[in-house]
């Protein structure tokens, strides 16, 4: 009998307060560049490695931040008829796997920073270990400077083929063997659901790094059952995160 297991592995969107902006192709403002300083040695102070700029990041910031200066009340990281952050950042051509951002109001930079080290929710994204990117926006409103923060773990995107190699060698370590054909694989991992062939087992995954296996996988590997496998990889069912779909059909 073969078996179907689906595994999906959650991604997180970390939320924050801040304000921010910023573009993908120019270097950030004196301003802007000050609270990058001020994150990076806040960091450094609690011995983790500094965010570096990513320009699509601060391209969704400055975009967010346009649309804070117009409007009334209390900031928002989501105004109405505006994507979310996850989407606000795929849109800007950010890739990623996780996303946060911090929003203010203040007057200089040190009191914006400071605001947000204040901030339990703020505080947790400027020393948050995972994240590697950092994209700020701020603009000057009549006297006030409206700051938006974005944050992200910033992942390089690798050709569906390579990553499909490199799963197969990640399971050749394990013993299992490639298969004379992935062709069953590659179809299964862009069907909505089930899967094609006679494979005795089909595990599929979305994941930042599919050379990752799940766990479920390994110990069905471990039982001794299997000697070869198909695998692709394609697009990922979250397509705002730069994340992949596995499909793996085990003989």
């Amino acid at each position: 009998m073969r078996t179907h297991l689906i595994l999906v592995l959650a991604l997180t969107i970390l939320p924050s307060l801040a304000l921010a902006q910023s573009a993908p192709t120019h270097a950030p403002s004196p301003t802007e560049q000050a609270l990058v300083q001020l994150a990076n040695q806040t960091r450094a102070a609690h011995n983790l490695p500094p965010l570096h700029w990513d320009s699509a990041v601060a391209s969704a910031a400055r975009a967010h931040d346009q649309r804070m200066i117009h409007e009334p009340g209390p900031l928002e990281h989501q105004y109405p008829g505006e994507p979310d952050l996850a989407t606000r950042g795929a849109q800007a051509g950010a890739h990623f796997t996780t996303i946060a951002e911090n929003l203010a109001r203040g007057t200089d930079p040190k009191q914006i920073h400071q605001t947000w080290m204040n901030s339990p929710t703020h505080r947790a994204n400027l020393l948050d270990p995972s994240l590697n990117a950092i994209g700020v926006a701020v603009i000057d409103s009549m006297g006030s400077l409206n700051a938006v923060e974005d944050f992200s773990h910033s992942a390089p995107v690798q050709s569906y083929s390579s990553l499909a190699n490199q799963v197969s060698q990640v399971l050749q370590a394990h013993g299992i063997g490639p298969a004379e054909s992935d062709q069953d694989a590659q179809t299964t991992c862009t069907m909505p659901r089930g899967s094609v062939g006679d494979a005795k087992l089909v595990v599929q995954w979305d994941g930042p790094d599919p050379t990752l296996l799940p766990d479920a996988l390994i110990r069905e590997i471990a039982t001794g059952r299997y000697s070869s496998a198909e695998v692709a990889v394609c697009a990922s069912k979250q397509p705002q995160f730069t994340t992949y779909n596995v499909a793996v059909l085990l003989y």
